[in-house]
Order: C-alpha cells, then sequence, then structure tokens
C-alpha cells in the first residue's frame, strides 16, 4: 500500500488544483444544480425534471446533498458535487497500485492513471461522475480474477446503481474461469437485483417518469461516429446540427443495433471460447467496441477505457490518451463554454476549437478501432497457441 501513496498525492493535488480552478456552474455541473433544487424544494423523485437526469438513483443524492451544504455555506455546489469524483478517481490510483502489486498491471499504472488528462478533464473540470461506476467496475474485475466471485457481484451491482454501463461487462465477468450454469446466473442476480430494487420506488411513483428518463436516453453526438459525422457537417456547411439523440433518430438506432449485435457476439465468442480473454482485458475489449460502434457519445465516455488501459500501458493506450484530450479541449472550448474559460471564444478562435474537436474527434475514433482490431486479433491468438487443452 505504501508504493501507491505518492500516485495517490499527486493524483489528489491534481485534482484539488482542478476543481478548485474550475468551480464554475455550468454545463452538466449547472443541470446537476438544478437537480438538486428540484429534490430539495419540489420533490423526491429526480425523474420528475425533464431531460436532466437520465442517471440511477444514487447520483441524485449528491446533488442533493452538495446543494444542501452549499446553502448552509459549507463549500460552493460545484466544489462539493465533485468531491466524490475525486474519491472514486483516487480509489481507481489505489486499486491499480494494489493489481500492480499482485503483478497483474504495470508498475506505472497507479502513476498513469493519477495523472492522467483524461480523468483531470472529465472528473475536476468538467464534473462529470463516470470515476465512480468505473471504480466498483475495475474492483469487481480484480475480485473476479482472485476467484471471490460474489464479491465481484456486489462490486459490479455497486457500479450499476451510479451510472449503467458496467452492466456491458456483466457476462464476462459471471462466465469467469469457465463457470456453471448456475454459477452464471447466482452472479448476473446478484449484480442486478440491487440496482432493480433501488429503481422500484420511482417506477411505483411514476413509471412513465422513469421509462422516459432514464430508459429512453439515447446519447449525445458529441462524439463517436456520429460526432464525427456532425462536425464533418458543420465544415462542410458552416451550420452545427443539434446533438442530442431524438435529432440522430436513425444514427441512434442504428447505434444500438450494431452495438447489441458487437455485444452479442463478443459474448458468444467467449461463451464458445472461439476468443480468450481475461476479466480485465475483455471489459477492456467490450469498452473499446461501444466507443467504435456506438454513435452518440458524450465527452465522459472516453475514459471509460482508460483505467483498463494503463493496467498494461502501450501504444494504444498513449495514442487514445493525446487523442482524447486534444478532442476533450476542443470540445471544451468550442461546444460548452464556460467548462475551461469563463465565457465563449471569438473569432477565428472558435473555428480553430471546433477543428481542433473535431480532429481530435475523429482521431480517438480511429484509435479506438485499430486498438480494438488488435486486441481481438490477439485474443484469437492466444487461443491458438494454447493448444489442445483450452
Amino acid at each position: 500500500m505504501t508504493r501507491s501513496l505518492p500516485p495517490l498525492a499527486v493524483g489528489l493535488l491534481l485534482r484539488l488544483l482542478a476543481v478548485l480552478a474550475f468551480d464554475r456552474v455550468v454545463a452538466d455541473v449547472e443541470r446537476y444544480e438544478r437537480v438538486g433544487r428540484h429534490l430539495l424544494d419540489v420533490s423526491w423523485n429526480p425523474y420528475e425534471t425533464r431531460r436532466l437526469y437520465p442517471y440511477p438513483p444514487p447520483w441524485a443524492t449528491v446533488e442533493a446533498g452538495a446543494e444542501w451544504l452549499a446553502r448552509r455555506g459549507v463549500g460552493s455546489f460545484a466544489v462539493n458535487v465533485k468531491l466524490p469524483v475525486i474519491a472514486a478517481d483516487l480509489a481507481i490510483v489505489a486499486l491499480l497500485g494494489r493489481a500492480a502489486a499482485r503483478g497483474l498491471a504495470s508498475p506505472l499504472a497507479a502513476w498513469l492513471y493519477a495523472v492522467h488528462p483524461v480523468s483531470l478533464l472529465i472528473g475536476g473540470v468538467h464534473g462529470q461522475f463516470d470515476a465512480i461506476p468505473l471504480a466498483f467496475l475495475l474492483l469487481a474485475v480484480l475480485l473476479a480474477e482472485r476467484g471471490r466471485r460474489d464479491a465481484s457481484a456486489l462490486a459490479l451491482a455497486c457500479g450499476v446503481a451510479a451510472k449503467s454501463f458496467p452492466v456491458l461487462a456483466l457476462p464476462f465477468l459471471a462466465m469467469t474461469g469457465g463457470a456453471s450454469a448456475r454459477a452464471v446466473v447466482r452472479y448476473a442476480v446478484l449484480a442486478l437485483a440491487p440496482g432493480a430494487l433501488l429503481l422500484l420506488p420511482f417506477a411505483l411513483a411514476d413509471a412513465e417518469a422513469l421509462r422516459r428518463e432514464l430508459f429512453g436516453y439515447g446519447g449525445i453526438a458529441d462524439f463517436g461516429w456520429t460526432g464525427v459525422g456532425r462536425g464533418l457537417e458543420w465544415v462542410a456547411s458552416g451550420t452545427l446540427p443539434r446533438s442530442e439523440a431524438r435529432n440522430w433518430p436513425v444514427a441512434a438506432v442504428t447505434s444500438k443495433a450494431l452495438f447489441l449485435a458487437a455485444w452479442a457476439a463478443l459474448v458468444l465468442a467467449g461463451r464458445a471460447r472461439r476468443i480468450e480473454l481475461e476479466p480485465r482485458y475483455a471489459v477492456l475489449v467490450v469498452l473499446l467496441a461501444f466507443s467504435v460502434v456506438y454513435g452518440p457519445q458524450s465527452a465522459q465516455y472516453l475514459l471509460w477505457v482508460v483505467p483498463f488501459a494503463v493496467l498494461r500501458p502501450g501504444l494504444p493506450a498513449a495514442a487514445h490518451a493525446v487523442a482524447a484530450s486534444a478532442a476533450l479541449v476542443g470540445f471544451y472550448l468550442f461546444l460548452a463554454p464556460g467548462v475551461l474559460l469563463p465565457g465563449p471564444l471569438a473569432g477565428d478562435a472558435v473555428a480553430l476549437a471546433g477543428r481542433l474537436w473535431l480532429v481530435g474527434a475523429a482521431a480517438t475514433l480511429v484509435v479506438c478501432t485499430v486498438w480494438l482490431a488488435v486486441a481481438l486479433r490477439g485474443a484469437r491468438t492466444s487461443l491458438r497457441t494454447a493448444g489442445p487443452s483450452v
């Protein structure tokens, strides 16, 4: 544990500096504040807000708590709401350090995440909280690799309860070690039941609101192949289409169908042992597949692969860090004014920021595509070289 203390200290310092330097209530932080006010002043149900809360229930308590503290002069809302994100980022650093001590990760893994620009931008600057589900997902993976299946399933349940996307890893973690059908079902029940129970009161109170806000969310065309297409349309016509998925109905439906097909193919290939991947690499492959295939993606999705990429860093991980960081900086300057700078850019600077976003988003998509192809080829190669005993 002592080896993790230096990267933890550096990671904490960098994130505190980012949170304090970028404490403006803008973009998603402004939406968090509106939900917090709704919960304190109007209703206990965050799904009664419209197009403000597309998450499972627990994050709403953070929003309400941050606003409650701010009203009593304890910190500012922007700082309060980011503190749990800092804690999650530090948990990831600690988990990576522990994995390195067990020989499951590079000795540099904790350091690389502690100083990773995508993590700093998404959590400390932007304020998105994807580090929380990612911390639980990483914990679930590491527990699965140690054979602690029930603990892994419960960790995954916490991740799914924070944001829904860790559920994509469920089949791969459940099937770890060639588990029997009964063991797979047990894992799935432990991983899914807590989240279902959390949603039950909201379903009983207003099922339509829950369906509309949580299950009706389709993403934002800021990144992914729809984001690149949107950027190219802006370059060609000078007009930037709106980003909401409802403005990209064909792309949104196509994305869901393509990704579900790709995800199912990976699940079946893993079950039939046509590909062989340890859980941490299987999760990386699934998240890369999402990055490549799914169209409407928000900025925070660029963080998803990072904790698993730094486990065994290499050229793809470095290329992703550079491309995604450039894309995020361009995005914040061009499409989310107030996040990085106090106000919007003007003149030629706007066009430069837009092009940085577009080039970075396209480069990130290319990197993820090549990375996914290399990872899948490696999975097939490892299976072939394992011989008849596999």
